[in-house]
């Protein structure tokens, strides 16, 4: 459960209470999706080699999948929306939400490589 609580919390895989980024608004133009090099509470390194993050493409994606599977049965099946005002909202709503799904991707990708550490402490 522990992963699970970092990922929604955007927190440090290792302690649990650094942030993962910078500002809480993902949709700050300014600084969105900046993350800091180190968590200001136990020191993990949050860039921990060059171009790290472009594997949270692969998390990122399952996420895209998943919504756009509950807005096509949503849309199509219970609305009956029309085909091409489905597109229209599928690809609107995707876009809208692509702050969010690219800090969730980052912060799963994280978890996968860095566990948690009960007593971390920056040293």
């Amino acid at each position: 459960m522990s992963k699970l609580f970092s990922v929604a919390r955007l927190k440090c895989p290792r302690c649990h209470k650094g942030d993962l980024f910078v500002k809480q608004n993902p949709y700050s133009f300014k600084d969105g999706m900046k993350m800091p090099d180190r968590c200001p509470v136990c020191g993990q390194d949050f860039q921990i080699e060059p171009g790290f993050y472009i594997g949270a493409l692969w998390t990122s994606f399952p996420i895209v999948i998943f919504i756009m599977a509950l807005l096509s049965i949503l849309l199509l099946v219970f609305i009956k929306m029309d085909l091409n005002w489905f597109f229209v909202t599928l690809t609107l709503i995707l876009f809208l939400l692509q702050p969010l799904i690219i800090r969730l991707g980052r912060a799963i990708w994280i978890n996968i490589f860095v566990d948690y550490e009960e007593d971390a402490i920056e040293e």
